[in-house]
């Protein structure tokens, strides 16, 4: 069959790695790509707000399946109008987006389904939101961007000012809108699962690193490392999770005519209580994507056409090498603020002949060569028997590139790697 996969980041460069290896895949091609994904992929000239010229390319090229990557064109609604013009979509509608698009509505609906997660209030005013600060919540707390924020609309205040000033941030934006919720304390873990609106699976979990420093130190970011599997989410913890928080939200959304297709990725606070929802992500993550799709075992494009076909039922439990893998997200210097553009990066097959696979995000072809174009750059990854291991590779191969504008952390998989030492 032939395949679409929407994006151009690093995320969507492993989705293309995997899928290319889809023993049902015929042409995959991809909108609008990058020099990475252009390796396994035949890029295309498509624009995905363009919800019309999408549809009419899939029904010229016979395109039996759509894999939308990011959330942006997911919230738009590309995955209803390519339904509608009888494609196959593995990402949810627009409605059932919101559970990433609005994180208002995330709490909305966490509080009329009974799962766990922060106490919240939802503001659409500095004012309110001051007077929630003062009187309702108390210190730490944390303070969210109520839409679309690529993993960095989140402060978490440890002083009143702190979080005065993030409310101020967000309200100098006409129209924003906001939740603060109560602090919640434990190690964070993230839970994937597939669902076609009816019966789900899991899909493996990970780690990410959000801040940009090392020790975690920093402003948050879309994540600069991960590692896959997240031990800390034990095979107990992560049933307790699914049942009392994905399946519960599968359930509230079918029921409320907005049954949810794709991949739905909790956020995860493990606190003494049990596992509790952070948030949703309507989409795999970046960087956690890279380490999943190092770890599946299965045929990615079948799977895919099941979700989106409402076939889930009948296919058989995904499978994952029992080895870890990890990823070590480079960044343009100046990221998560202004990234440098325009950066030489060299040595990519060097990193690959050290080991790794290097999955390219924020990257574009400048004659023969690569350069930099956002901030997330490069993300370097490998799979070995333990965390500590993989760790070791994946900073071979990130020595290995040469990259004069980049940075990264040199602590990724740090949680994971001490507890393996006293194991």
């Amino acid at each position: 069959m032939n395949v679409l996969l929407i994006g151009s980041g690093g995320r969507e460069h492993a989705l293309a790695w995997k899928l290319a290896q889809s023993p049902t895949l015929d042409t995959l091609f991809a909108a609008p790509g990058n020099p990475g994904i252009a390796q396994h992929a035949t890029v295309v000239a498509l624009d995905a707000t363009d919800h019309a010229g999408v549809a009419a390319f899939c029904a010229e090229r016979n395109v039996r399946l759509v894999v939308i990557g990011p959330e942006a064109p997911l919230v738009d609604g590309l995955g209803d109008s390519l339904r509608m013009a009888g494609v196959a979509v593995f990402g949810p509608s627009a409605a059932a987006a919101q559970l990433e698009g609005s994180k208002g509505f995330t709490k909305d609906l966490c509080a009329r389904a009974g799962i766990p997660t922060a106490g919240y209030l939802r503001v659409t005013d500095r004012d309110t939101a001051a007077a929630a600060l003062a009187g309702t919540f108390g210190l730490p707390v944390v303070v969210k961007a109520d839409g679309l924020a690529a993993g960095k609309g989140v402060t978490v205040a440890m002083t009143r000012e702190e979080a005065l000033t993030a409310v101020d941030d967000l309200f100098a934006v006409p129209g924003a809108s906001a939740v603060i919720e109560e602090y919640m304390d434990g190690e964070e873990a993230s839970l994937f699962v597939l669902t076609d609106g009816v019966h789900l699976v899991p899909f493996g979990s990970a780690q990410d690193h959000k801040r940009v420093g090392d020790g975690d130190t920093g402003p948050n970011t879309g994540g600069m490392g991960a590692y896959s599997p997240a031990r800390v989410l034990t095979p107990e913890l992560e049933r307790q999770a699914i049942d009392t928080i994905v399946r519960p939200t599968v359930a509230a959304l079918r029921e409320e005519g907005m049954p949810f297709v794709g991949v739905l990725y909790a956020g995860l606070m493990l606190t003494a209580q049990g596992p509790k929802l952070i948030e949703y992500n309507a989409r795999f993550g970046d960087p956690e994507a890279q380490v999943l799709m190092m770890r599946y075992r299965g045929d990615l494009a079948q799977l895919m056409l099941a979700v989106a076909e409402g076939r889930l039922a009948g296919e058989a439990a995904p499978a994952f090498s029992p080895d870890p893998a990890l990823t070590v997200v480079v960044a343009a210097r100046g990221y998560p603020g202004t990234p440098a553009a325009g950066g030489r990066i060299a040595g990519v097959d060097a990193a690959e002949a050290a080991g790794t696979t290097v999955f390219q995000a924020g990257t574009r072809a400048d004659g023969d060569g690569l350069v930099a174009s956002g901030g997330r750059v490069l993300a370097v990854t490998a799979t070995a028997a333990t965390v500590a291991a993989a760790q070791a590779a994946a900073y071979r191969g990130v020595d290995a590139l040469d990259f004069p504008d980049g940075f990264c952390r040199r602590d990724i998989g740090w949680r994971e790697i001490a507890r393996e030492q006293v194991q």
